[in-house]
């Protein structure tokens, strides 16, 4: 009975979970085997444009209200999963790592670079009365401590928009114009921002937040995600 109980115990208290997707692994990994032969990385030699390598870049050279992007992953396999848990299943713990793999980005993506504030895509007074937590903000949060630059909610987003998910591309844009702005009583006039968010999809939503920044006075604004589009999947 006392073994049975030790192991209970254990087991409530000392189980170890993949910091991806949240599955049980044995103490001695950090994380399971299939998120680590199956994160869809992206290497070297990458489109500041659009984020993908340059060899799968698409974007024709066209211009986002952005001055660069970086992100670590692509958007399938594990990473996909991870983001639906952090997003839609309550697992906060995620954005911890996540944010890991986002600073090893911003690092090597921007190291010419000096930021001075990171700001976040905002949800709006509904979204944060319905929602547990804001991913973007959560992402932002832990990367401002891992990088040692300051955290400020530069934008607010005045009023609830169609869900991005449901829109094709044309829509997308003309679904988030107008929809944020520079909050109260903050200066970004010629400063360098990193806008953080979880996912870029079409790149509508950070653009437009880029371009009010701009608009306001922001030197430049420059974006990281989890991930971004999979060049496999069009």
């Amino acid at each position: 009975m006392k073994k049975s109980i030790k192991g209970i115990l254990l087991w409530l208290f000392f189980t170890k979970h993949c910091p991806y997707c949240n599955k049980v692994i044995e103490r001695e990994y950090d994380i399971c085997e299939e998120c680590r032969v199956g994160r869809p990385i992206i290497k070297e030699e990458k489109c500041k444009n659009c984020g993908a390598e340059k060899i799968h870049c698409d974007c024709k050279g066209h211009k986002m209200g952005y001055d660069g992007i970086a992100a670590p992953f692509y958007y399938e396999k594990s990473i996909r999963e991870s983001i639906r848990l952090l997003k839609f299943n309550g697992k906060d713990f995620i954005a911890k790592r996540l944010a890991d793999d986002m600073a090893e980005s911003v690092r090597t993506d921007y190291k010419n670079i000096d930021f001075d504030v990171i700001c976040y895509v905002p949800f709006s007074k509904g979204n944060k009365l319905a929602r547990k937590y804001n991913p973007s903000e959560l992402l932002a949060k832990h990367l401002s401590e891992k990088l040692g630059i300051p955290l400020e909610p530069l934008l607010v987003k005045l009023y609830e928009n169609k869900n991005q998910r449901n829109l094709n591309v044309i829509e997308r844009v003309g679904n988030v114009f107008g929809v944020f702005d520079v909050a109260d009583n903050v200066d970004v006039n010629e400063k360098s921002i990193l806008l953080v968010d979880d996912v870029k999809t079409t790149g509508a939503t950070l653009s437009n937040c880029a371009w009010i920044l701009k608009i306001r006075g922001a030197k430049s604004v420059y974006c990281a995600t989890v991930a971004i589009p999979s060049p496999y999947k069009k």
